[in-house]
């Protein structure tokens, strides 16, 4: 067997992250007994890709709060972890509550159950007549249903009676608000995936996300409600401040710097696309042939743009692993390829390898109906995302794939 491996890798890859991806790729080759066949790389991306050397210059500082931390005044930094604002802790407290309604109340039932009380009774019975009794939603965008349910979901919630036992008392006005507010997270949870724009008032406007708990706590409390102390709330205070304040950390210490060079390379590459290609096709000249192009996330958005260019490079099979080419395709953010237009047509043949569990890879075939030549193929690396997008060069069946895919008659 002869010829080339030119593999393109994907975003946010720079010279180390290559040199490793690379040898992945080679230690595949030679395992899969693609013999005589020479892997090369284009480092297109600590070449070319995006640069976050000024990234530190956009963030805004955390907060600065003198009697929480002290400040090193010749440096001009903290020399203790960065304080975090009330603002920051009641954000992260939430993003705690969303992703986990019940945490909450979890915390409390940790405590162990204060006694036969039948707290936990009467506290279901309190959520119980949300369900039943409408509360007074206007300026929320929630409706009357969704109070319902996610009451509903609470009150059924084994936390919930836990929590009552523990506390002991169910007309106790931090358990009452504690109720709320995990009513209030179970709604929320709901409208994560809404689209830009089409969020409830209480996803986007703290005040009256809060005005909805203080209604929610009211009604439950039937008029009688007594004044928090917070005891309840600061258990998870604690949680979200050690949150908010790793948040703080992570960004001073470069996490968007880290972050960014994936996210980066996409925006790059849109504005300065044809730099790259030039890069590749300049890397595909002279190869031995065959020539199987393998591109891997937005390497494969790279080679798909490339091999549709007029004066295309000689490759003589495509394989994108893992990519977002087809996305790209149907919403219409390919360079030359563009839905409802009859040329170009797709470079062939063409292997598309995919991961049900990468988020990051997509089906060619869908939006490429009569097009012969183009062929999806699923591999499982047994991972979630996002690892499972990096995974597939620790997998057999890609490079499997990949041999099965060698062209035998390719002209030399």
């Amino acid at each position: 067997m002869r010829g080339t491996l030119f593999f393109v890798h994907g975003t946010g890859v720079r010279q180390v992250g290559l040199e490793r991806t690379l040898a992945a790729v080679r230690a595949g080759v030679a395992k899969s007994k693609l013999d005589g066949v020479a892997v090369v790389a284009p480092a297109w991306g600590p070449r070319l890709g995006a640069p976050v050397d000024r990234i530190a210059q956009v963030l805004p500082q955390p907060a600065r709060d003198l009697d929480d931390a002290t400040r090193d005044l010749t440096e001009d930094v903290w020399s203790l972890e960065p304080p975090v604002a009330d603002q920051d802790v009641v954000a992260a407290m939430w993003a705690l509550l969303v992703e986990d309604p019940l945490f909450e109340l979890r915390l409390v039932a940790q405590a162990g159950p204060g006694g036969g009380s039948q707290a936990d009774v009467a506290a279901v019975a309190r959520l119980q007549g949300l369900v039943s009794e409408p509360v007074v939603l206007e300026g929320t965008d929630v409706e009357q249903d969704e109070v319902a349910e996610a009451a509903q979901a609470v009150s059924a919630a084994p936390e919930t009676a836990a929590a009552a036992l523990a506390v002991g008392d169910a007309a106790d006005p931090d358990l009452v608000e504690a109720m709320a507010r995990a009513v209030v997270a179970t709604i929320l949870a709901t409208h994560t995936l809404d689209l830009p724009g089409t969020e409830p008032a209480v996803a986007v406007n703290a005040t009256a996300r809060d005005e909805l708990v203080d209604r929610l706590a009211d009604a439950m409390a039937e008029g009688d409600r007594g004044l928090p102390t917070d005891w309840i709330k600061d258990k998870v205070i604690g949680f979200a401040k050690r949150k908010a304040t790793a948040l703080a950390t992570n960004r001073r210490e470069g996490l968007m710097a880290a972050s960014l060079p994936g996210l980066g390379d996409i925006i790059r590459y849109q504005r300065r696309g044809d730099l790259v290609r030039e890069f590749v096709a300049e890397q595909l000249a002279g190869l031995e042939r065959p020539v199987v192009a393998v591109g891997h996330s937005l390497g494969g958005i790279i080679l798909v743009d490339l091999l549709t260019q007029e004066q295309a490079p000689v490759v003589d099979r495509l394989i994108t692993v893992g990519s977002q080419s087809p996305l790209f395709f149907a919403i219409d953010a390919l360079d030359r390829l563009r839905p409802g237009q009859q040329t170009p047509l797709p470079f062939t043949p063409w292997l598309n390898i995919y991961n049900r569990n990468d988020l990051l890879s997509f089906l060619a075939t869908g939006v490429f109906p009569g097009v012969d030549g183009i062929t999806d193929v699923e591999v499982d690396a047994g991972v979630p995302f996002p690892e499972s997008h990096s995974a597939y060069w620790q997998l057999d069946d890609v490079f499997e794939l990949i041999k099965g895919a060698w062209p035998a008659d390719a002209v030399p």
